[in-house]
């Protein structure tokens, strides 16, 4: 009896006090205040955070949304540095406003850019070939209209002649979940690479003789359901003419035998990323997957190609120790030989370290770079004081990385090349380098590797590897 009625009074008493603990460890966001932020709209910023204001949430949930907080407006690339403060309200500790201080970077940039004409900055150390230079002139302007919109116009001339026009990350809703770009792009060149030989593009350049003219013209939609992830359609129409030099040297350069072409490209990308700092990721991960497909207007050349890419990067306990490796694959079919739908390795971003002075062609890939990292000098922000009157270039932040990598890959190529030897076998790089990252997205890097091919165990020259890489259209 006794028993019977402590549990009557217990179990009420319970439920009656369930509520109250699930209350005491929350906290409501009371406002969100943003300084620092002179051109970018505030519903730029705010779009990009984990919460909104009148949210309630786990109070230990709280660090762990503000680091997220911080890494996506770091992301935006619109800024130089961001802190984020939690402020509890002295009258009721429940209700928290969080303080956002931004430093805007630069956005008007005017355009005067020299462009190395190789695939890589060591590929052109090798020769110093000052003929292989491009010129650019124009203008850049980031943040447009504090929207995050992006207006490049420029030209160029030198190596390559041409003129771009581009106005991407269009916002088309002002929560940020639809995006268009367009752009316009014109190029005469003397210059084009026909066909590989020796593992390395044969690059003609004939004076006389314009070997391409181009105009191509592309779409790009994007959706983003939300902050980390993006599905991403673009549209191409591509118009060229080749001079008869090209199919002369290359009967199988682009798989038909027409000096004029109207082709198109419809490509998809779906991305999923978690990483911390787009630049040069030290933890998170970053998932791609994407279909191109390529077509021309008669329909004698048909292409499709799958791609699949994975990163993973990783912090080593709370030590300086970091570790990454990235995947990247891809799988084509077509209905004929066409050396412009043949690059695998040594292209765009599928790079093997100790293999940038050659490339791997081929109709399929798969590519995994290995690293393990060491922090050798945490980063250090200083204030240059004779750079007083250009205050968004006089704080300069710096940070420095050596690393030890590993890199395996493989192009499958069922077309009989003799005068290659990369592609259908197994390649395999190691060696170290020393990374210094600084601000506006900088990052520059000295590598020093061996490959699979490398005959001699001594160090030399040509098997340094130097790189420097900047955000720019």
């Amino acid at each position: 009896m006794k028993s019977s009625l402590f549990l009557r009074l217990l179990i009420p008493a319970f439920f009656a006090l369930v509520p109250l603990a699930g209350w005491s460890g929350n906290l409501r966001i009371d406002g969100i205040q943003i300084t620092g932020n002179q051109v970018t709209k505030d519903f730029i910023i705010f779009r990009e955070l984990p919460f909104s204001a009148g949210d309630t949430i786990p109070e230990n949930d709280l660090s762990e949304k503000i680091r997220v907080a911080r890494e996506n407006l770091n992301n935006l690339l619109l800024f130089n540095y961001v802190e984020i403060s939690p402020l509890r309200s002295v009258n009721d500790s429940s209700l928290v406003t969080v303080i956002i201080q931004v430093e805007e970077r630069w956005y008007i940039w005017p355009l005067i850019e020299v462009k190395l004409e190789e695939r890589n900055l060591s590929t052109w150390l090798q020769s110093w070939d000052f003929s292989k230079i491009t010129i650019e002139a124009g203008a850049r302007i980031d943040n447009f209209l504090g929207l995050k919109h992006k207006l490049v116009i420029a030209a160029h001339g030198g190596y390559q002649w041409g003129v771009f026009l581009g106005y991407r990350d269009i916002s088309l809703d002002r929560q940020g979940k639809h995006f268009m770009s367009l752009d316009l792009q014109g190029n005469i060149s003397h210059n084009l690479d026909i066909f590989t030989q020796e593992d390395k593009p044969a690059r003609f350049n004939i004076r006389d003789i314009f070997l391409e003219k181009t105009i191509d013209t592309r779409i790009n939609y994007s959706y983003r359901p939300d902050i980390r992830s993006i599905h991403n359609v673009s549209f191409m129409h591509e118009f060229t003419m080749l001079a008869d030099t090209v199919l002369r040297l290359n009967p199988h350069y682009w798989g038909n035998d027409q000096l004029r072409r109207n082709a198109f490209r419809l490509n998809y990308r779906y991305r999923l990323d978690h990483r911390d700092y787009h630049p040069y990721p030290l933890n998170g991960y970053f998932l791609q997957a994407g279909l191109n497909t390529y077509i021309t207007s008669d329909a004698t050349v048909r292409y499709a190609q799958v791609t699949l890419g994975l990163q993973v990067f990783k912090q080593i306990s709370s030590s300086r120790w970091y570790v990454s490796t990235v995947f990247s694959g891809g799988y084509s079919l077509s209905n004929t030989q066409a050396y412009i739908l043949e690059k695998a390795i040594g292209y765009d971003n599928n790079m093997l370290r100790g293999y940038e002075y050659t490339v791997a062609d081929g109709q399929s890939f798969v590519i995994s770079n290995n690293t393990l990292k060491y922090n050798i000098l945490k980063k250090k922000t200083f204030t240059l004081n004779w750079l007083s009157f250009l205050p968004k270039f006089n704080k300069i932040h710096v940070s420095i990385y050596a690393n030890a990598h590993f890199d395996v890959g493989y192009a499958k190529n069922k077309w009989d090349y003799h005068l290659n030897s990369l592609s259908n076998q197994w390649l395999y790089s190691g060696g170290l380098g020393l990374d210094l990252v600084t601000y506006y997205d900088m990052v520059i890097g000295i590598d020093y590797s061996v490959n699979r091919q490398c005959n001699h165990g001594f160090f030399s020259w040509k098997n340094f590897f130097f790189s420097i890489k900047v955000p720019f259209i």
